[in-house]
């Protein structure tokens, strides 16, 4: 017994001559700090006292390592601005210690920090329009145990850069939070906040960096006497698109090979404003304003009299003709997304539109050429040619992997094409349609 007693002391005693004692290098910062930058290579802990003037910032480090850390320089401040500057010479993942008010106007970890904190207070001193109150670049990782909102003007704006992670066990006080995550990682817990937490989501796309994939508002209410956190997606996204398509018809060939209707090619153009709503992960709603011009290259020669088409070849001087008609209506798209990142959808649409204006444009002069743009030529205004109305209906693949080209549609009108009277052909034509 009294050899286990005394094995057990020697191995107690060289244990503690063994260990490392940990010891800080500090410093002192006598001025008030509106803005918190961190780099990488250290592990930084804030510590919130609220009754401090002042910051104390300290490497905590084990005492082998004391000569070393008292050579680094660890931190500057200027303009109000206190920097945490890279650790190039000790062990990545030593310890930072910053104790002070933790009411900054502006946190922001730079590339690959990590920083922890027991207690924020949101803060918008000093803080310019153009800036966030927390930043967090790529591959950082920021994690608060409680943050405080103390009332509505103080409402932060936050932003998750490419794989960074934001995580708040509590979150509460008055006021809002802006909160926009790009390609990032955004996690509460406890949410006893009273306002809301107004969420979008960003993705990285091929074409255009981090378009709009998601926007979530959430929000606390009373439920029995108990705050209830209610977390639900923002069905209309209030933003506007300018939707751009070009194609061409084909068919519409009539039975008699001398009709005035007779074409060559049919060519659409698109172009009008969308607006949309978030119907769940995989659906969702287009609609807006869309302006449809149709322009066909007529085979004959043809004149307009007594209010109808007359074809007139071999009558006069060379010409060309085009008819040309307008419609504005409204169409709506129903799409089904192929993938959680919503980058590629096939999309059910119906455009019911009216016509504007019908006009025969006529060409004399051969060396100008009938351009797919402009019409060179007069133009006499017809009246009564085309269907005042247009039903088409259409198919389509929507990618934003192929630059400027967003898909490709396939459409049919439902309706005549010419006003019941004008001609006794039936005609029927299938479109293709580049997006832009």
């Amino acid at each position: 017994m009294k050899r286990i007693i005394l094995s057990l002391a020697i191995l107690l005693a060289a244990q503690i001559g063994f260990a490392q004692e940990e010891v800080a290098i500090e410093q002192n910062i006598n001025q008030r700090i509106n803005k918190l930058e961190i780099s990488s290579g250290w592990d930084v802990h804030l510590i919130h006292h609220e009754a401090d003037s002042g910051y104390r910032v300290a490497i905590i480090t084990e005492d082998d390592l004391a000569a070393r850390a008292y050579n680094v320089q660890l931190c500057n401040v200027k303009d109000q601005t206190l920097t945490i500057l890279e650790n190039t010479q000790l062990p990545q993942g030593t310890v930072v210690e910053i104790e002070g008010p933790m009411n900054f106007g502006q946190i922001s970890l730079l590339d690959r920090a990590t920083a922890e904190a027991d207690y924020v207070v949101a803060s918008v001193a000093s803080v310019p329009k153009d800036l966030t109150n927390l930043n967090l670049s790529k591959h950082s990782s920021f994690h608060v145990r409680h943050y405080h909102i103390p009332n509505p003007e103080n409402s932060p704006g936050m932003e998750i850069w490419d794989h960074a992670q934001l995580i708040i066990d509590t979150i509460s006080g008055e006021g809002n939070v802006m909160m926009n995550v790009y390609e990032g990682d955004f996690q509460y817990g406890t949410n006893i906040l009273r306002g809301k937490i107004k969420l979008c989501e960003h993705e990285n796309t091929s074409d255009w960096p981090y378009m709009q994939r998601e926007w979530r508002v959430i929000k606390t209410k009373k439920v029995d006497g108990e705050l209830v956190t209610t977390d639900r997606r923002k069905v209309w996204n209030d933003a506007l698109f300018l939707e751009v398509g070009i194609g061409l018809l084909h068919g519409n060939k009539p039975t008699n090979p001398n009709s005035p209707f007779l074409q060559s090619s049919t060519l659409t153009v698109n172009m009008g404003l969308s607006t949309y709503f978030n119907l769940g992960n995989r659906w969702g709603l287009k609609t807006g304003l869309l302006w449809n011009e149709n322009r066909k290259s007529l085979c004959h020669q043809v004149k307009y009299e007594n209010n109808e088409l007359v074809v007139s070849d071999g009558q006069g001087d060379y010409q060309r003709n085009r008819l040309y008609n307008l419609y504005m209506g409204i169409p709506v798209s129903l799409s089904y997304y192929l993938g959680k990142k919503q980058t590629e959808s096939v999309s059910l649409d119906l455009y019911c539109g009216r016509l504007l204006g019908e006009a025969l444009v006529t060409s004399k002069d051969p060396t100008k050429p009938f351009g797919l743009v402009l019409f060179p030529g007069t133009k006499d205004h017809l009246d009564n040619i085309f269907n005042p109305w247009k039903l088409e209906v259409g198919l389509s693949f929507n990618t934003q992997h192929l630059g400027i080209i967003h898909g490709i549609r396939v459409f049919t009108n439902l309706l005549p094409e010419y006003k019941p009277g004008v001609t006794t052909d039936k005609f029927r034509s299938v479109g293709f349609e580049i997006k832009l």
